[in-house]
């Protein structure tokens, strides 16, 4: 599946959509902001540069997210937050990756003893971004043995999007390195479209079980895009691309003019092919560059590991049985 048929199948207008913490699909949030969904609402322990770019380009209405700061630091997104044009809640990076573990175990809400003792449960309740309705918290006597708990509301995302380093023709996703609260948000998610460095064997996933993060019976699709996490990194292929970062994209995120313009130029039709925006990368940062940012020391297990068992079992024969 394409990129702008995963998107356009998978991804509507109101919904609420988490994007991988580390593992950051630029090239789904590209595709995103070429198709021009509105109304969403992002989550996540710590919404980062996709985020940004969805607010600039007028896609996203709403946030929920631990670490509200960082990439927000925009003077016409604060500006947006101190009107109420966009709406959110900050919560803590601990307290969002347990309502998505609420979301993915099914239950309404989590218990947890973070923020007591500490001044966040007693501030005020109302600020100009608030969502309407929303209740962030509860607190309660637990009914077991009388301490103290924060209730937090579950989190199940319409949609995840997310950058992996492979998966098999039966959408059976694997990845590795830090991948933050991506686990809790792929398996709360009520949807996953997921692109990844490579397409293997179903051989290559069986054969090392402990890499699937998600099986491919509830994955909405999957799309062979390399790079597709640029210009953040994925493990074992590429590191963050500071060179891009700091000369493009950053200086476009210092404005909704500024992101007009890197969207015309770096996101809008013409550059839709994912070939063709690496090779634009390449003329912007320079080869050597471009070179520097794929792998060159490679971390390995040292020991191997062994997925075997045993035939027989040791089970009882039937006529030994009672």
């Amino acid at each position: 599946m394409s990129l702008e048929e995963a998107v356009d199948h998978f991804v509507a207008d109101g919904d609420v959509v988490y994007a991988g913490y580390l593992c950051v699909p630029f090239a789904l949030t590209h595709e995103i902001v070429r198709q021009g969904k509105r109304d969403l609402e992002l989550v996540g322990a710590s919404v980062v540069w996709p985020t940004t770019e969805l607010v600039l380009a007028g896609c996203c209405r709403r946030i929920r997210s631990g670490y509200i700061g960082g990439p927000l630091r925009c003077r016409d997104i604060e500006a947006m937050m101190a009107s109420g044009e966009l709406e959110y809640e900050d919560y803590s990076n601990q307290g969002l990756a347990l309502m998505l573990m609420a979301g993915a175990l099914g239950i309404p809400f989590i218990p947890t003893r973070s923020f007591l003792g500490t001044d966040y449960l007693e501030r005020a309740e109302e600020h100009p971004g608030r969502i309407p309705g929303y209740k962030r918290l509860h607190v309660m006597e637990s009914p077991f043995d009388g301490q103290r708990v924060v209730l937090l509301p579950a989190i199940r995302p319409d949609v995840v999007i997310m950058h992996a380093q492979r998966a098999d023709e039966e959408g059976n996703v694997q990845m590795w390195g830090h991948l933050g609260d991506a686990r809790w948000g792929l398996w709360a998610g009520r949807k996953i479209v997921v692109t990844v460095e490579e397409i293997v064997p179903t051989e290559v996933v069986r054969a090392d079980p402990s890499r699937t993060v998600v099986p491919g019976a509830i994955v909405s699709a999957v799309v062979h895009c390399p790079y597709g996490a640029h210009p953040g990194g994925i493990a074992g292929y590429y590191d963050f691309d500071y060179a891009f970062l700091g000369r493009v994209l950053g200086p476009a995120l210092a404005s909704r003019e500024a992101f007009a313009r890197f969207q015309e130029e770096w996101i809008d039709p013409g550059v839709s092919d994912r070939q063709r925006y690496i090779a634009k990368v390449q003329e912007a940062i320079g080869l050597e560059a471009w070179r520097a940012i794929h792998v060159d020391r490679h971390l390995t297990p040292r020991a191997t590991v062994d997925y075997g068992y045993s035939v027989s079992l040791n089970l009882p024969r039937r006529e030994e049985q009672p």
